[in-house]
C-alpha cells in the first residue's frame, strides 16, 4: 500500500502500454464541460474525459486532445486513455 505522502497516478493508453507516475502534487483536468483540480486527499471521484489533463510532480506531463476514463480512489488515480489526438502530449 502507498503511503499517503502523495498522489500516484497510472495511465492505461488504449495501446495495452502502462505507465506509472510516483509523488504528484497536482492534477489538472480540463475537459469540454468541467474543470478539476485534483490534490492529495481529494474525495473519490469517477469521470470521463474529452480534453487535457496535466499532471505535476516529480515529472511533468500533459496530455492534449484525448479522450478517456478517470477514477481516484485511495490518492491512486488512474487514467485510460481511449483516443488520442495528434501530438497529444508533451513532457514539460
Amino acid at each position: 500500500m502507498q503511503s499517503n505522502k502523495e498522489l500516484k497516478v497510472i495511465i492505461l493508453d488504449s495501446g495495452i502500454e502502462m505507465e506509472e507516475i510516483n509523488n504528484v502534487k497536482i492534477i489538472r483536468v480540463k475537459s469540454h464541460n468541467y474543470n478539476l483540480l485534483i490534490l492529495k486527499d481529494y474525495w473519490p471521484i469517477i469521470g470521463e474525459l474529452d480534453g487535457s489533463i496535466s499532471i505535476e510532480g516529480e515529472r511533468n506531463i500533459k496530455y492534449e486532445n484525448i479522450k478517456g476514463f478517470y477514477s481516484l480512489s485511495r490518492n491512486i488515480f488512474h487514467l485510460i486513455i481511449k483516443e488520442k489526438g495528434e501530438e497529444s502530449w508533451l513532457r514539460v
